[in-house]
């Protein structure tokens, strides 16, 4: 015993001993702080684990279901695509009757304000010539016309008045 004795006054093995009865103790009384203390990280980790899985479903049926979308938003749009065609089509289409119908009043009215400006233009030259052929007459009939003929002239002339508002 004394040499129990003697190795208990050597610090070293004080605290060895020490340190085995706290370990011994604290597997002991511990254990089971420990362990229940470990299950119940495992339980959080493991809710964690089925709620990332839940997510995940989750999101993967948000991603089906974003595809599905975008693959009826990608045909509505090629519809509209061929519809706005068509229509761009038609509308040209129209353009164009409308402009032709257009040129062609256009060039009716032209041809017809032509021939009025001819018919104008013939009338004018007319009256032109008729008052030039007025004043030749008047000349030739001043230079040449006598009184006794110039009488005969306005009898006769009278005379054929009211054979003039017949035929007017």
């Amino acid at each position: 015993m004394e040499r129990l004795f003697d190795a208990l006054q050597n610090p070293m093995v004080v605290y060895a001993i020490s340190f085995a009865l706290v370990v011994g103790l604290a597997f002991l009384y511990g254990r089971k702080l420990f362990v229940k203390w470990i299950d119940g990280e495992i339980a959080k980790i493991r809710d964690e684990l089925d709620a990332a899985h839940a997510l995940r479903r989750i999101a993967e049926q948000t991603l089906e279901d974003c595809k599905i979308r975008q693959a009826q938003a990608e045909s509505e749009a090629a519809g509209i695509l061929v519809a706005a065609r068509g229509r761009a089509e038609a509308v040209r289409k129209k353009a164009d009757a409308d402009l032709a119908a257009m040129i062609a009043r256009r060039e009716e009215l032209a041809s017809e304000r032509i021939r009025l400006a001819e018919t104008d233009a013939l009338t004018q030259i007319r009256i032109a010539a008729i008052e030039q052929a007025a004043v030749l007459a008047r000349r030739i009939l001043s230079e040449k016309l006598t009184p006794e003929t110039a009488t005969l002239l306005v009898e006769e002339g009278i005379t054929e008045v009211p054979s003039l508002k017949r035929i007017g």
